[in-house]
């Protein structure tokens, strides 16, 4: 989140973090630090570009996993490109591609880091209004 804020401050967009409780989970950290920033990155790059963006990242964990949030009031994605986003080189928007960057890699290698800690991630989107991604992972993490 740290790393992130210049970029978010940058898009006007406000970063958020809620922890609800202490969560200790055994992950691969790389793998998993570059799955989280890859979803917070996203929500600020496609956020609102009014300085009414938002983006809020909330952490909770029960006996069995841990859950992470990543909602954001960006533009959305439509509800026919939703199974189609963690595809390699998918991009919902191509006349945005170059403007925004990127190699539409990102929620593939997102997807693939979570499914690799027998974890499960989904997405919820309106067009307009913003995506939410839930992802759950289990606290064990198993090789």
């Amino acid at each position: 989140m740290k790393r992130l804020q210049p970029i978010a401050d940058r898009q006007q967009v406000e970063l958020v973090l809620e922890s609800f409780r202490p969560v200790t989970a055994e992950v691969d950290e790389v793998k998993i630090t570059l799955a989280i920033t890859n979803l917070v990155e996203n929500a600020v790059k496609y956020n609102r570009t009014d300085g009414e963006g938002w983006v809020r990242v909330s952490l909770n964990a029960d006996h069995q996993y841990l859950y992470l949030k990543v909602e954001d009031s960006g533009i959305g994605i439509p509800e026919d490109s939703l199974d189609l986003i963690y595809e390699r080189f998918y991009r919902v928007d191509k006349s945005h591609s170059r403007e925004i960057g990127g190699t539409g890699l990102g929620l593939a290698i997102t997807r693939n880091s979570i499914l690799m800690h027998r974890g499960a991630i989904k997405a919820r989107s309106v067009v307009g209004e913003g995506t939410t991604f839930d992802v759950r992972i289990p606290l064990t993490y198993i090789a």
